[in-house]
């Protein structure tokens, strides 16, 4: 109920709500199924997939299940890695966006039992699957932080791959999209979004807002980042 709360407070019109798996202790993919089927005008459903872990099979599991996409952080080896791609051709084939975590992951006691390497998910590990799977549609989290000038590159280079502006170091990422915009930082791929408490939603949704005009982006491109874009990616799902 927090979650319908702070949606309502920062008027919020959908959720794409992400799961991680059991790396909390819970099914989260259970919580999340059970989110968009009570809520199925505000939240969509992104089940999370343990690459190297889970079988390929997961994928069509969650499709069956109503999930829109997949969630994917903290993969066995790089993101980019072959024997991956099975999970991929699955969710291009059932049009299910993948939002990979980018950047720097938080620490965790599990980190060494699942070799956990923040250079598994740096943005160029999306480059080869964004070439190899052309209609599979990969979001990357919090712009690839620190990597963030990869990130915007490899947006320039690869049309079916969007970046999210979320995570705790919000001030950098603002500035790194200051710094590129008009070059390779597409407005027209680039996508609001939040890992904070409900509580938090408005403050953020408030800091973008008043930042995103400041730092060179038009009123429609404003727009585009927190709904236009997001709807795009809805119309291919859906065809």
């Amino acid at each position: 109920k927090r979650l319908i709360e702070g949606c309502e407070k920062a008027e919020v019109a959908m959720v794409w709500l992400q799961s991680l798996g059991r790396f909390r202790g819970v099914d989260e993919n259970k919580l999340i199924e059970d989110a968009f089927r009570e809520y199925p005008d505000l939240i969509r459903g992104f089940g999370f997939v343990h690459l190297g872990i889970d079988d390929p099979g997961i994928v069509d599991n969650l499709y069956s299940r109503g999930f829109t996409g997949l969630k994917i952080i903290k993969p066995l080896k790089p993101y980019d890695s072959e024997e991956f791609f099975p999970y991929y051709d699955k969710a291009e084939k059932y049009r299910m966006p993948i939002l990979f975590h980018t950047g720097i992951v938080a620490r965790d006691p599990s980190d060494r039992e699942y070799k956990i390497s923040s250079a598994f998910m740096r943005p160029i590990c999306l480059d080869r699957i964004a070439r190899s799977f052309p209609k599979l549609i990969i979001i990357g989290a919090h712009l690839g932080h620190p990597w963030c000038d990869e990130a915007a590159v490899l947006m320039m280079h690869n049309p079916n791959l969007y970046f999210d502006i979320c995570g705790g170091h919000t001030f950098w990422i603002a500035l790194s999209l200051k710094n590129r915009i008009r070059y390779d930082a597409d407005p027209n791929r680039l996508l609001y979004a939040t890992d904070t408490t409900p509580e938090n939603f408005l403050r953020y949704k408030n800091f973008w807002e008043v930042t995103l005009p400041q730092i060179g982006f038009t009123k429609d491109e404003v727009q585009n980042i927190f709904y236009g874009n997001a709807e795009k990616i809805l119309k291919n799902i859906t065809g």
